[in-house]
């Protein structure tokens, strides 16, 4: 009974010794606590598509490193690698963007913060303890800080109940990602120094000015939020609208040669006829083979579908390129069977590679007798990888495919004569940033091909 009563005395009066033992030595199930509650949080919020396994991964990586650095290394610089280990592992585990592994940080902390103030002023007016006795109290601290994490999951029950959540895509600009950004951590910083100043003057300060100021800033940070993210919402809208305009001009095309077909379907009907009734196999065949070829045009025009192109960007992209391709009396056949939303590879740079892939094709075959470029996008079934195709016919046979990725190598010169290539070079850099792509290039008598292999991660 004696050890129990010093355990006790030990809980319930001040000790900045035992809480940090227990906070900082011992305080791995704190931590896995708090981390399970955020990513619930994080992921819901920011709709991050991911499984048990990453999340697992996720918790167990940070709370080691975390559990190392509070071991090791001392307060504040601990905090602060924490800060920065979070992002980077959310960034990797969940192939988040950067600003959707910033925020995943700033949003838990902006709620937690207000909870751990208003908690323990509640603690100083009811029980009279001051925030230095609830910090540095042991079983004071334990409470505080489960009532923390409590407060934080009903908050993601109620996101989750009324699906709540912040659109932040790839489409997005790089200034308006910039500027979600750097509002982000401004307002991090402003919030979490704000408290600071509140917890130091916390004894003299009345409740009404703290939670006022508390309000205020919430409040401003919130509001900056949800207007920045309607301005990306508008952008988001105006790509709907250009990719809506995009396709208009398909469908106008395609109902043209619709149109056309039908009024030539008499005329086609009697030609096969007469090929049947003099018993000319190869003339039909001749006929066959240049029917397929109009068949085939329109069939890739039935390609460029948003409901089969299922991204904004992509879309947007190859529409682009088809119709370009199309003014230039280039045929381009189109053939996608994989849904680009299950691409193991950013938006950003795969349409970044697929424009520089396509704007080389429409330049070698520009010049060519028989003008094809022939795109797939598929997934490849012999292999965990997904497989983007571009052929395209060509005239320099003698291209150095040892050399083409270099910076400045092209196989055309400008009008100054100096070389302008960089556009394989700058894929090459894509390439090396990433260990789950390859790019396999070939040449034949006919066609030269770039093949992407995205493999699984």
């Amino acid at each position: 009974m004696e050890i129990l009563q010093k355990i006790w005395t030990s809980l319930i009066t001040p000790n900045d010794g035992l809480t940090a033992i227990i906070f900082n030595k011992f305080g791995i199930p704190f931590i896995f606590i708090e981390l399970s509650v955020n990513v619930l949080l994080f992921t819901t919020i920011l709709d991050i598509k991911c499984n048990k396994k990453q999340k697992i991964l996720y918790i167990i990586l940070y709370a080691l490193l975390v559990g190392i650095n509070n071991t090791v290394i001392e307060k504040p610089y601990s905090s602060y690698i924490n800060m920065i280990v979070c992002p980077i592992l959310i960034y990797f585990i969940f192939h988040a963007g950067l600003l959707k592994s910033i925020l995943a940080e700033v949003i838990p902390t902006i709620i937690s913060l207000p909870i751990e103030l208003i908690f323990t002023r509640l603690f100083l007016i009811i029980f009279n303890i001051p925030y230095e006795a609830v910090y540095n109290t042991p079983l004071l601290r334990i409470i505080s800080t489960l009532f923390i994490y409590l407060c934080v999951f009903i908050t993601y029950l109620i996101i989750k109940k009324y699906k709540y959540s912040i659109s932040v895509t790839d489409s997005l600009s790089k200034r308006n990602k910039l500027v979600i950004f750097v509002n982000s951590i401004i307002g991090a910083i402003t919030i979490a120094t704000q408290f600071y100043l509140i917890g130091y003057y916390y004894d003299t300060l009345p409740l009404g000015i703290i939670l006022l100021s508390i309000l205020t800033l919430v409040a401003y940070f919130s509001i900056s939020i949800f207007s920045l993210f309607k301005t990306t919402k508008l952008e988001i809208t105006s790509q709907n609208l250009e990719q809506a305009q995009d396709y208009n001009m398909t469908l106008k095309v395609l109902y043209d040669d619709i149109r056309t077909f039908r009024h030539d379907f008499g005329n086609i009907v009697q030609a096969i006829g007469g090929y049947v009734e003099t018993n000319d196999i190869n003339g039909l065949k001749e006929y066959y083979k240049q029917l397929k070829i109009d068949c085939e045009d329109i069939k890739s025009l039935e390609m460029l579908n948003p409901t089969l192109i299922d991204n904004p960007a992509v879309y947007s992209l190859l529409s682009a390129k088809y119709h370009k391709a199309a003014s230039l009396g280039i045929e381009m056949k189109i053939h996608i069977s994989l849904k680009l939303a299950d691409l193991n590879m950013k938006i950003y740079e795969f349409t970044r590679v697929l424009g520089i892939l396509l704007d080389n094709a429409i330049e070698a075959c520009e010049n060519c007798d028989e003008k094809i470029i022939n795109l797939e996008i598929r997934r490849d079934e012999k292999c965990p990888r997904q497989l983007l195709l571009i052929q395209n016919t060509y005239l320099d046979k003698n291209v150095d495919l040892d050399r083409i990725r270099e910076k400045g190598y092209t196989s055309k010169t400008s009008s100054d004569g100096k070389p302008h290539g960089l556009g394989l070079w700058e894929v090459d850099k894509i390439l090396k940033k990433s260990k789950n792509l390859n790019l396999y290039t070939t040449k034949d008598s006919y066609f030269f091909t770039q093949q992407l292999e995205i493999y699984d991660k």
